[in-house]
């Protein structure tokens, strides 16, 4: 159905409700059952889409709760994510992972994906997943704004041949209502595939039992598809992920990887560049070659030497996987031909044709393709733009692509990384400002 006839299902049933002193929405069952949304069809570009149609249309109804158990219009059928026990992978039993984002997440059937299970994440919900937010806030911008950087990088990722390690995304209407709660959503939400799989963070530490040590290195040795190691490498670059760590790398029982909640891209904040566990110099990477207390710089450290564990994510590294431990301008011929047509575009034009919804995020992709076509993947990760302060910008340490299992998990080839630490605060990735000294030794990005 159209907008149109939508908005006279509301006049309709706010008509119908006068008297009850309430007010009413068209989510009131008893006044209108069949001003559904499921002839409106999706957007299907990043310039149909405005904030308005990513929260109720009713501006009042985001402070009331209706109940709607029988919802007789409804198109999608919900699950509330995260709510459904154990799932088994390896021959060992992890809980479901809920995700700790303010939108609700649910689960529901489509027909766009290979499993046919997607993930929805709805904004705008007048009610918290949490007791402690129990007025949850309506942010209708942000809620574009991530839609349109999921949508752009669906389409780089399908552009560049970076499929096999993202799942498939999409914008469309939601209507449904949210079990156990009885909220009828009728707006957007973005839906993406659900992974299959477990988190690596979950599968180092949350298996019930905890899995032995040598099972988890046979995995991450001689199961994990160490092409994609390589290809999720070239994908956080590209994108500038900054917020890349063990809980939003998941891995399935073929050992096939994927990456999930990549929102935190294109220099969104305009501060972090790039910080993922999958790329060397940056410091999600680096906590997992020393400790993390020395890396954070924290005050209770005193005149300890720092150590260095070889945590599991370092098997990850793509340059276990290419030829003398270089990418270079080596990419894999999808990739090179894509950072090859974007450099030879400009910021204005790529911000247009991947519908980024700022300028600078498209400065992002634009530079960075540009590094990486013309001098390669290394200089793109080190000299390249956008570039993380200099307190966030570590020195190479040598790979580790084989570990063992004795007290801890350590090298089990000869490594010495080398654990000076950059100038500066690693917190706020801003000049040391605290009474004590500062340990750092080198002015980050001077020296990898």
């Amino acid at each position: 159905m159209s907008l149109s006839f939508a908005s006279l299902c509301v006049v309709l049933a706010l008509a119908g409700a006068a008297a009850q002193a309430t007010i009413p929405h068209v989510d009131d069952c008893a006044l209108c059952f069949h001003c559904t949304a499921d002839a409106k069809p999706p957007p299907v570009l990043p310039s149909d889409l405005v904030a308005a149609n990513f929260q109720p249309q009713n501006v009042t109804h985001k402070q009331t709760l209706p109940l709607c158990h029988h919802c007789r219009g409804c198109t999608t059928t919900l699950q509330i994510h995260g709510s459904h026990g154990q799932k088994k992978l390896f021959n060992t039993w992890f809980r479901d992972e809920v995700g700790a984002s303010p939108s609700w997440l649910f689960m529901a059937p489509t027909d766009k994906t290979p499993n046919k299970k997607a993930i929805v994440k709805v904004a705008c919900i007048p009610v918290g997943k949490h007791a402690r937010n129990k007025f949850a806030q309506c942010l209708p911008d942000l809620a574009l704004k991530y839609a349109k950087v999921y949508l752009a990088i669906e389409k780089l990722a399908e552009e560049c041949g970076l499929t096999d390690i993202v799942p498939k995304v999409w914008v469309d209407w939601v209507n449904a209502v949210i079990p156990e709660v009885g909220y009828h959503i009728r707006w957007l939400g973005l839906w993406m595939e659900m992974v299959d799989g477990i988190s690596l963070e979950n599968l180092v530490r949350l298996g019930n039992p905890m899995m032995h040590p040598d099972d988890l290195l046979d995995i991450l040795h001689n199961k994990v598809n160490h092409t994609q190691a390589i290809h999720a490498a070239i994908f956080d670059l590209l994108t500038s992920q900054n917020d890349r760590h063990a809980q939003n790398v998941f891995i399935d029982n073929d050992g096939t990887m994927r990456l999930i909640d990549n929102e935190r891209a294109f220099y969104e904040n305009r501060i972090l560049a790039a910080d993922s566990i999958l790329l060397p110099t940056t410091k999600k990477y680096t906590i997992n070659v020393m400790e993390n207390a020395w890396i954070h710089k924290f005050p209770n450290w005193g005149n300890k030497v720092p150590m260095c564990w070889a945590n599991v994510a370092l098997l990850l590294d793509y340059r276990c996987y290419v030829p003398g431990g270089q990418m270079g301008k080596n990419l894999p011929t999808q990739v090179s031909q894509c950072v090859a047509r974007i450099s030879a575009l400009n910021p204005d034009s790529v911000m247009q044709e991947f519908g980024l919804p700022v300028r600078h995020m498209a400065e992002a992709l634009y530079n960075r393709s540009k590094a990486m076509h013309e001098h390669g993947f290394e200089y793109a990760l080190t000299q390249g733009y956008p570039r993380n302060p200099n307190p966030w910008r570590y020195k190479f340490t040598p790979p580790c692509c084989k570990i063992m299992h004795t007290d801890t998990y350590r090298c089990a080839h000869g490594w010495s990384p080398d654990t000076s630490i950059p100038f500066g605060d690693p917190i706020t990735g801003g000049p040391w400002t605290h009474a004590r000294p500062d340990p750092g030794t080198y002015e980050g990005g001077t020296v990898f």
